[in-house]
């Protein structure tokens, strides 16, 4: 029985990602039939969501169930005008219509991944144990373009003391830990093994 709860959550989520992929397509579509700059729509739409991840209450407001979707349309078209555009707007207003606002989070990382793809760029998740300077960035995407090919990295860097030192670098579902704590948990398990 846990099994088959655990596997509607997942479709559950599957269907939520593909649903988001739908809008984002449908807002690049949009964009692009408007002669609208696609990295601009998705720049705005990416701080419309920052906006909502600072201030969660609206954004429980938005996902809210028991809040209909006319006072959810009534409550964003004062708070978004002048201060989006009249695509983003229009966009919004089709997510409140559709009763969708709880997947704008995902319509933005969806768009941004289009955009991505269009560009030929990948995104670069890295994770150092200390803040990397420019040349330590720099010579990192030059490694990558080796290994990429003809896509273009976007490094998304963190820092996490953990580590100790070293970097985890992921693209897409590829790993390489280098990491000084990954070397140590290595050498603990032969060691305990032994």
């Amino acid at each position: 029985m846990a099994e088959s709860i655990h596997e509607t959550v997942l479709d559950t989520g599957t269907t939520r990602s593909r649903l988001a992929r739908v809008y984002a397509e449908s807002l690049l579509a949009a964009a692009l039939k408007q002669s609208a700059d696609p990295e601009a729509v998705g720049a705005e739409l990416g701080t419309l969501v920052r906006t909502l991840v600072t201030h969660p209450e609206v954004g429980a407001f938005l996902a809210s169930p028991a809040v209909g979707k006319k006072v959810k349309a009534a409550a964003l078209a004062p708070a978004l005008k002048g201060h989006a555009s009249d695509l983003l707007r229009g966009f919004v207003g089709v997510l409140a219509h559709n009763n969708r606002l709880d997947l704008i989070r995902g319509v933005s990382a969806a768009f941004r991944q289009l955009l991505d793809e269009r560009a030929g760029r990948v995104r670069v998740k890295v994770t150092a144990a200390v803040p990397l300077s420019d040349a330590q960035k720099a010579a990192l995407t030059a490694s990558l373009k080796g290994v990429l090919g003809d896509q273009e990295p976007v490094l998304d860097v963190r820092t996490d003391p953990d580590l100790l030192g070293g970097l985890v670098v992921q693209v897409g579902d590829s790993v390489i830990d280098t990491s000084v704590r990954s070397r140590l948990q290595s050498i603990r398990s032969l060691l305990l093994a032994r």
